[in-house]
């Protein structure tokens, strides 16, 4: 059972995130009053994800709640017991205090960052795509990044099943980061893993984004005018595809996402997903996270978050999204990014623990 008391830590964290999710929506708000694009700022797409949250967390709640009463002696087993465990637990407003406030915010939160990447080419063109495909060709002795990945994993089989880990990506990022901010108890893993989410998003994917503005491999062509460096890559993707054309759920769904992304942004139209943006790679910056949060919980899901984090770089570059560098960056800043925020943690950990010692 939670405590009366919570952690002073738990309060002062949360509200902590909460003035990160309010910085955010006022930047977003006043960058696009500044530059007329208020049509842009759409805070809501993302609405029915809170309801869908709220809903799966309160029935995963409920079985777990039914296995631990089946296992209350008879004697326990009355109206008392569930009125008591509902509220020290479900209605402890100390509780709900640290788990509904990042609920309710969150779905906002990735409204506002949708928003804000769909008006990225607007505040900055397109004009760094050049620099990082020669970067990334210096970097790896010579070779285009893409036609490394293609000579390991260049069929139709690993391509697809590349696509497919680059789609479960967010179902990994949102069940993770659901279950951080349920786990109220787990109070520094929680703590940094939900501000360093909170803090990567606008950071990395808003701000950098907009300082090193890039389209990414596959609009490459559409953006410089030359279509010969990366045409070959997408026409061997396209060449996988054509293999399984028949095929319902076996393809490479990405080719038909990127044509969506290429339109609306010709009609820089925003919505749910929208937006282009190359560098750095918010793809790679989430799955670093998972792998740092993963591994201070145990080495078997420590193991499996790096080995997803490998596949999601590799995905990135094997299909078109983003040049190497773009998910190199974003490792680098999201370890700075952690190891930081861990060290405040623990700072003000031991103050906490100091004051209640005085």
């Amino acid at each position: 059972m939670i405590k009366d008391k919570i952690n002073p830590f738990i309060f002062k964290g949360t509200l902590v995130l909460f003035g990160l999710f309010a910085l955010q929506a006022v930047c977003t708000y006043s960058v696009m009053a500044y530059y007329g694009l208020l049509s842009h700022f759409k805070p809501t797409l993302y609405m029915a994800m809170l309801y869908f949250s709220l809903g799966l967390v309160i029935w995963i709640k409920l079985i777990r709640y039914f296995f631990k009463y089946k296992r209350y002696p008879m004697a326990e087993k009355n109206f008392e017991r569930l009125k008591s465990d509902f509220s020290g637990i479900w209605l402890n407003p100390h509780y709900l205090f640290a788990f509904l406030l990042p609920m309710i915010c969150l779905p906002s939160f990735m409204s506002l960052f949708s928003s804000m990447k769909s008006i990225i080419h607007i505040i900055q063109p397109f004009y760094l795509d050049e620099f990082l495909a020669k970067a990334d060709r210096f970097i790896h002795f010579g070779y285009d990044p893409w036609r490394i990945t293609h000579a390991f994993f260049g069929t139709a089989f690993f391509s697809i099943l590349l696509n497919y880990f680059y789609n479960l990506w967010f179902f990994i990022m949102f069940g993770f980061t659901i279950w951080h901010v349920v786990n109220v108890k787990s109070v520094k893993r929680r703590m940094q893993y939900l501000l360093c989410f909170i803090i990567i998003w606008p950071l990395l994917g808003s701000l950098f984004a907009v300082f090193f503005s890039s389209a990414g491999p596959v609009y490459y062509g559409n953006i410089t005018e030359d279509h010969s460096l990366y045409s070959p890559m997408m026409e061997s993707l396209r060449g996988f595809h054509a293999e399984v054309k028949d095929a319902k759920f076996w393809k490479i769904f990405a080719l038909n996402t990127q044509d969506i992304l290429w339109a609306d942004y010709l009609k820089s139209d925003t919505k749910i997903g929208s937006g282009i943006s190359a560098m750095p790679s918010m793809h790679v910056a989430v799955a670093m996270l998972l792998y740092l949060s993963a591994k201070d919980i145990n080495k078997l899901a420590g193991y499996f978050m790096l080995g997803f984090l490998i596949i999601i770089q590799i995905g990135s570059v094997h299909l078109g999204w983003h040049y190497a560098l773009d998910g190199y960056v974003s490792m680098i800043l999201v370890y700075i990014i952690w190891r930081l925020l861990g060290k405040w943690i623990d700072f003000q950990l031991r103050s906490s623990s100091f004051s209640k010692a005085l």
